[in-house]
């Protein structure tokens, strides 16, 4: 299944009404490898918040070059000058998307549409720096591992008096999907400076 028809082929669950509000959710960051690329906004550009990022703030040592020999006590490993290397990792990043009246800001008309967008130019654009806002961790070469398909509609409203009846209205609809990446480089930092993703 491709990255659009994974969204087209959501079903939204009409009695799941469950307070899931938006007011924390961050932004996220992403700009292509390469000189002259700029940071883009994923709420700017897709309409796509940050609902929930792993603080990775340092990862797992790689095993150290050894020898193991039969007739010694434990191993002959080798450390270099610069120490122990770091592994590279994966994150799952949680997104959501919300449907309302499209004068809000950081809402959108079609939902499925700009998340598709969204993934779509993680795929396209091949290795990227990313930055979260909330936990201030940024990295690069980063790239789009996969896609869950357990994404999910959740509907909020609120009751109303309509034509002298109350009644549950539905005012937003969040459209909450998954996405792994994976972190080639562990250890440079990135920040986010001027619209720019910037390695330190």
């Amino acid at each position: 299944m491709n990255i659009q028809n994974k969204f087209l082929s959501l079903h939204r669950n009409q009695f799941k009404l469950s307070v899931f509000r938006m007011e924390r959710w961050q932004n996220f960051y992403i700009q292509k490898s390469g000189a002259g690329e700029v940071a883009i906004e994923s709420v700017d550009t897709w309409g796509v918040f940050c609902k929930n990022i792993p603080f990775v703030l340092y990862g797992d040592v790689k095993e150290p070059a050894k020898v193991e020999y039969y007739d010694e006590h434990g191993d002959d490993e080798y450390i270099g000058s610069e120490g122990l290397y770091l592994k590279s990792y994966s994150i799952e990043v949680e997104f959501g998307c919300k449907k309302m009246d499209s004068t809000t800001f950081g809402t959108v008309d079609d939902v499925r549409e700009c998340v598709a967008e969204f993934l779509e130019f993680l795929r396209s654009a091949g290795l990227f720096k990313l930055y979260s806002s909330y936990t201030r961790i940024g990295r690069q070469n980063v790239r789009l591992e996969s896609i869950s398909d357990n994404a999910k509609w959740i509907s909020n409203g609120e009751w109303r008096v309509v034509n002298n009846e109350r009644k549950y209205v539905i005012t937003e609809e969040i459209l909450v999907f998954k996405v792994k990446f994976k972190v080639n480089d562990p250890k440079t930092n990135v920040n986010y400076v001027d619209g720019y993703l910037v390695s330190e």
